[in-house]
C-alpha cells in the first residue's frame, strides 16, 4: 500500500517542479535584454509547439462555444418564428372564413332584394346522415311563420320543401330524396310542356317523365316549376336533363335530371312564405 502512495507523491512533486521551472522560464524569457541567452532560445524553441497547440485548442474551444451559443440562439428564434407563423396562419384562416361568410351573406341579401318573392333566409344547422333520406335542418321554424310544405329554394334554384316544422327549427325534404310522394310538376323551358319530377333515383339525379306521349324531352332541356305546381312559384329552375331513355317502341320516354342546386354544399337556403 505504501509503495503506490510514495510513487504518486514522487510524480506530483516532479510535475510541480516542472510547472515551476516552465513558469520561471516563461517569466524570464518575457523580460527585455540586450542579448538572448542560448538556454532561453532553446526553451522558446521547445515551448513553441506547446504554445501553438495551446493557441489552437483555446481558439477551437472559443469558436465551438460561440457556435453552440449561436445555434442555441437560432433555435430559440426559429421556435419563436414557428409560433408566430402558426398564429398568423390561424388568423389568416379566420379572416378567409369571415370574408367567405361576408360574401355569402352579401349574395343572400342581394338575391333576396332582387327576388319578387317574399323570402326568409335561413342557415343549415344539420344534415341527415342517412343514405336513404335527403333532409336538412334549418335554424328557423314556426316563430317565423313557417308551415309544412312551404317551398325552399337557393340562388341556383329549387331545393325542396318543409317537411316537419318546430317552433325554432324545421326539417327540409330535398328534391333528391327518393321517398314516395316526393315529387312535383314542372315544364320544359323550350316547349312549356308539362313533366313530372320524382325524388333522386341514382347518383343525386331525379327521374323525369312526360305528362303524355306527345311530350318529347331532349338532353340539355332546362326544367322549370310550372304554374300548376302545388307549392312552388312558377318559373324557378329545377334542373337540367342529362340523359333521355326511350322505350323499345319509341313512344315512351323517361329522363334523368341534374338538380340546379348543389346539395353537397348547402349552407343557407330561403323559405318562400308567399307564392
Amino acid at each position: 500500500m505504501l509503495q503506490p502512495i510514495a510513487h504518486k507523491k514522487v510524480i506530483l512533486v516532479v510535475l510541480a517542479l516542472f510547472f515551476l521551472v516552465i513558469t520561471g522560464l516563461m517569466f524570464y524569457s518575457s523580460q527585455e535584454r540586450e542579448q538572448e541567452i542560448w538556454t532561453v532560445k532553446t526553451f522558446q524553441l521547445i515551448l513553441y509547439p506547446f504554445q501553438k497547440t495551446y493557441y489552437y485548442i483555446t481558439r477551437f474551444a472559443a469558436d465551438t462555444w460561440e457556435t453552440i451559443t449561436n445555434l442555441a440562439s437560432l433555435h430559440r428564434e426559429n421556435d419563436e418564428l414557428k409560433k408566430q407563423l402558426s398564429r398568423l396562419t390561424a388568423e389568416l384562416s379566420q379572416l378567409e372564413q369571415l370574408s367567405a361568410e361576408n360574401e355569402r351573406l352579401r349574395a343572400m341579401l342581394q338575391f333576396k332584394a332582387s327576388s319578387k318573392l317574399k323570402l326568409v333566409p335561413t342557415e343549415v344547422i344539420a344534415r341527415n346522415p342517412s343514405n336513404q333520406n335527403a333532409t336538412i335542418i334549418i335554424d328557423k321554424g314556426k316563430n317565423h311563420g313557417f308551415t309544412r310544405n312551404m317551398p325552399v329554394i337557393t340562388e341556383q334554384g329549387v331545393a325542396g320543401r318543409l317537411l316537419n316544422v318546430g317552433p325554432f327549427s324545421a326539417e327540409v325534404i330535398l328534391l333528391v330524396d327518393p321517398r314516395a310522394g316526393n315529387s312535383m310538376s314542372g315544364v320544359i323551358e323550350r316547349t312549356r310542356e308539362l313533366v313530372y319530377i320524382y325524388g333522386g333515383v341514382r347518383n343525386g339525379l331525379c327521374l323525369v317523365k312526360p305528362s303524355d306521349l306527345s311530350v318529347k324531352i331532349q338532353p340539355g332541356d332546362r326544367i322549370l316549376t310550372s304554374e300548376s305546381s302545388l307549392y312552388f312559384p312558377k318559373n324557378l329552375l329545377i334542373g337540367t336533363i342529362v340523359e333521355v331513355q326511350e322505350s323499345e317502341d319509341g313512344y315512351e320516354q323517361q329522363a334523368y335530371l341534374k338538380p340546379a342546386t348543389n346539395f353537397s354544399r348547402l349552407e343557407a337556403v330561403y323559405v318562400v312564405i308567399e307564392k
